[in-house]
Order: structure tokens, then C-alpha cells, then sequence
């Protein structure tokens, strides 16, 4: 499964690319050096803003809970997940040396993904419409 995110221009900004395979998890974070938000974070008081500020109020004296704000908000430029043995996608593998054939093998699969659909990633706006195929 592919999946691409580039925003709505208002609550969502932050672009990605993806593939999740049975097993596996691959992200591609487009501008990682910006601030990733979402309406999770930028909802209004009755859209379930409330359950986000509990985890900011909580960080404010929680080492774990200030942990999880950062990881939201700041995004590595790749993030590799073994859906088996981290179903809930907590341990970034992707600098682990030992998953770099993964790792590989799931960004060719991203790269060649948004080749055949013309999606340079520059357009943050999304990807063009499917190409006609043969």
C-alpha cells in the first residue's frame, strides 16, 4: 500500500510518501526540517483538542510524554517500522544498520512509486492524477 500526504494548505502541512508492505513500514518525510501538524494539534476545543493539550500539559513534567510531543512535532527524514514486532510504530529502525537492505529495498519501492506518477515531491500541493498504463 502507497500512501502520499501533502497537506490541505490549513491544519495539515507536513508532506510524506510511504509504503507498507505486510511486515514493514516506510516513511519519507519531504521537509523534515519543518514542524510536523496536523489537526491533531491544531484543532479546535470541540474537535479533540483537549486529548493533544493533556499530552503537552503532561510533557511539561513527564520525561516519556515530553518524548512523544517531540517525536510528533520533529520528524527524522526516513522512518522504518517492523509492524511485527512494533506494531504501534515507536522504534525508528531506519539508521539501524542491520535493516539497511530493508530499508533500501522499501525506498527504491517509494522512489519508483512516484516516478511513474510524476510526483517530483516538490509539489506540495500533491502528486499528479494516475498516468494512463498500458
Amino acid at each position: 500500500i502507497f500512501a502520499s500526504h501533502s497537506g490541505d494548505g490549513k491544519m495539515n502541512t507536513y508532506p510524506m510518501r510511504a509504503v507498507r508492505t505486510r511486515h514493514w513500514k516506510y516513511i519519507r518525510n519531504l521537509d523534515p526540517k519543518r514542524e510536523h501538524h496536523t489537526h491533531v494539534d491544531r484543532a479546535a476545543d470541540g474537535d479533540g483538542k483537549g486529548y493533544w493539550n493533556s499530552w503537552v500539559r503532561l510533557a511539561a513534567t513527564d520525561t516519556a510524554a515530553a518524548g512523544v510531543v517531540e517525536r510528533y512535532h520533529h520528524r527524522p527524514a526516513e522512518e522504518l517500522y517492523d509492524l511485527r514486532t512494533d506494531p504501534h510504530e515507536q522504534g525508528n529502525l531506519a539508521s539501524r544498520s542491520e535493516h539497511a537492505a530493508q530499508l533500501a529495498e522499501l525506498r527504491h519501492k517509494v522512489d519508483a512509486w512516484m516516478t511513474e506518477y510524476g510526483d517530483s515531491g516538490a509539489d506540495l500541493a500533491g502528486p499528479p492524477a494516475p498516468r494512463n498504463r498500458k
